[in-house]
């Protein structure tokens, strides 16, 4: 857990004159246990898709929250002419263009983004950002957030989880919800909460964004956070899902997904070169002695 989530939750456990552990998130107490963030939790039983939106080929019976078996093929040898469809990634549905796709679900997607979505409106991503709550796909929380806040409990495995925001809880099979919130004392002034929760006050204009510095010149002092956070002017520099979801263009890491259309690459373009990994669009020219990223498949 990072310093400044290890704040927060220390204080949301005074407020509540809760008794948190040492360490939130790695204890003994089993509590509830999530899968790991890259397998998202199921929804209980076993729900079908509504008869009036049927995908394309019905298939057989399936968990419908569990991720399908479908991704898009990278580079496609015959060309791709088909319309585009969408399948659900287990936490979110995600296009396969024009029928270039490989994996076993491929005869079970949606033909638009609107009829996947509604098809996995009760799992709880779909259902959390429905509702107006941010899917943290890539966190290692023991439970969801209560008035922004994660629980002050201690948990084997972490997983996935809602964050409703101020003010709100996450109620399963509803969505995010008012909730009864302690009242904070006020907030300490930018600096204070900058530097308590791991950031560094520097004249850097304007505050950092996913590692990111501010392009305007000038010398004003704002919040540099870490390379995956934000600064939220509530809790000081916190991770976010901007930061693990990256445009065409953008730093890549461990972690990250590309935009659609683009994969991770390293921006020079050259076997074994250094340099920060990028999202790009895949080279697709035919070469074979060239790889998807426009590597010499041959270079030492």
């Amino acid at each position: 857990m990072t310093r400044s989530r290890l704040i927060v939750a220390q204080l949301f456990c005074a407020l509540l004159a809760f008794g948190c552990g040492d360490s939130h998130g790695r204890g003994d107490d089993a509590g509830r246990v999530f899968t790991d963030a890259s397998d998202p939790p199921r929804d209980a039983g076993r729900i079908f898709v509504d008869a009036s939106d049927p995908p394309l080929d019905a298939g057989g019976p399936r968990e419908l929250c569990d991720p399908q078996d479908a991704r898009a093929e990278i580079c496609p040898e015959l060309l791709c002419d088909g319309p585009p469809n969408f399948y659900w990634q287990g936490d979110r549905c995600v296009v396969v263009d024009c029928g270039a796709c490989v994996g076993a679900d491929c005869g079970t997607t949606w033909g638009s983004l609107e009829a996947c979505e509604a098809a996995h409106a009760s799992c709880e991503a779909q259902l959390c950002r429905s509702t107006g709550g941010d899917w943290r796909w890539w966190a290692e929380e023991c439970g969801h957030y209560t008035c922004g806040f994660p629980p002050p409990i201690d948990c084997f495995v972490g997983g996935p989880v809602c964050d409703c925001g101020l003010g709100q809880r996450f109620e399963p099979g509803v969505g995010c919800v008012d909730a009864d919130c302690p009242t904070f004392p006020p907030r300490p002034d930018r600096e204070t909460l900058c530097l308590d929760t791991g950031g560094r006050w520097e004249n850097t204009c304007c505050d950092s964004v996913c590692g990111e510095l501010c392009a305007d010149a000038c010398t004003a002092p704002a919040c540099n956070c870490g390379p995956l956070e934000i600064f939220d002017e509530a809790f000081g520099c916190q991770q976010a899902t901007r930061c693990y979801e990256r445009r065409a263009g953008e730093s890549c890491h461990d972690g990250a997904r590309c935009a659609d259309g683009t994969i991770c690459c390293d921006r020079c373009g050259g076997a074994g070169c250094e340099g920060a990994p990028r999202c790009v669009p895949p080279v697709c020219d035919g070469d074979e002695s060239r790889d998807e990223c426009g590597n010499d498949r041959d270079a030492p």
